[in-house]
């Protein structure tokens, strides 16, 4: 057996029909991604014996559960694929007619990564993993990239597939771009604006439970849907500035993809602005408006957040 190498890693998600237990002969999704920090923790406390040697008497573990990140660069997945899995996880609620709204059904997945280790490879599975944040960037000139982050129950390790599973292989659409792959912006009150930068971070405010008897996570307890954002556009006129002074509400929509039915559109139909800043740094420069922003709920869409594929 020699060294892992991380370049040959595979990550795959399915859905849990029951919180915390992976599906029997399970038909895994392969998932694009560019990075990870899953785990699976343990908590421990040391002994508070009084020694005349002056050691530690025991170590003994008192909870678990499992964690981490995905990064990603943003491509098509479309109906069934892991993306959208991901999606559902975060949002707590599933796709109707190809539209997604944050809702309050908790829908739970496990996590599975192989690390390719010559004959026996190590397989590393996290259960009850529940998407707490999700994000995204979107920076002329670059790619779109984004992020989720996991809670959940715990997990184990295995040098054996679950018996009977199967691996779907991930989608291959190009990597979505912030150049060709942005459109359709429209911010309620401002006409034509420039912008440089976009981005968000939606976080469920998700919470481990524990209880005496199990050293994993009992449960995912979930908080408010908090979604903030910030954006920075090219100074032309006062409009943002009166949206953020008069705390006048606004709706906020993009789409992102290149491909006509391979795109996502994500609309925020309530925003207000939190803040707004415009200086002129120096000689020789453009002038930007820096702005933060909030979701809050819509009573026309019953969200905060939307989001719609296959749009043409």
């Amino acid at each position: 057996m020699g060294i892992v190498n991380s370049s040959e890693t595979r990550l795959a998600v399915i859905a849990e029909t029951v919180w915390g237990t992976t599906p029997a002969t399970p038909t895994f999704k392969n998932l694009r991604f560019t990075g990870e920090s899953l785990s699976i923790n343990r908590q421990t406390v040391s002994s508070d014996d009084i020694r005349p040697d002056r050691n530690v008497s025991d170590l003994t573990q008192v909870g678990g559960s499992a964690e981490g990140d995905i990064n990603f660069d943003l491509s098509y997945g479309g109906a069934g694929s892991a993306f959208d899995t991901l999606l559902e996880s975060f949002m707590h609620a599933a796709w109707a007619s190809d539209v997604i709204k944050n809702g309050v059904t908790q829908k739970s997945v496990t996590l599975e990564k192989t690390f390719e280790a010559g004959t026996t490879d190590i397989f590393y599975r996290l259960t009850g993993m529940v998407a707490n944040q999700f994000s995204l960037s979107c920076t002329a000139g670059q790619k779109v990239t984004g992020s989720f982050s996991f809670q959940g129950k715990g997990g184990s390790v295995s040098n054996a597939i679950i018996a009977g599973a199967t691996y779907a292989a991930a989608p291959t659409g190009g990597v979505i771009n912030a150049a060709t792959g942005f459109a359709g912006l429209s911010v309620t009150g401002l006409t034509s604006p420039k912008i440089r930068s976009l981005s968000f971070q939606a976080q469920n405010n998700l919470r481990g439970q524990q209880a005496l008897g199990s050293v994993d996570n009992v449960g995912v307890g979930a908080g408010r849907v908090v979604i903030t954002g910030s954006l920075e556009m090219y100074l032309e006129d006062s409009s943002l500035l009166d949206l953020y002074l008069n705390g006048t509400g606004a709706g906020l929509a993009f789409t992102l993809g290149q491909v006509t039915a391979e795109k996502y559109a994500f609309i925020f139909p309530a925003i207000k602005f939190t803040t707004c800043q415009v200086v002129a740094g120096g000689n020789d420069q453009d002038v930007i408006v820096n702005a933060g922003w909030q979701a809050i709920y819509d009573a026309g869409t019953s969200a905060s957040m939307q989001i719609t594929r296959a749009v043409s």
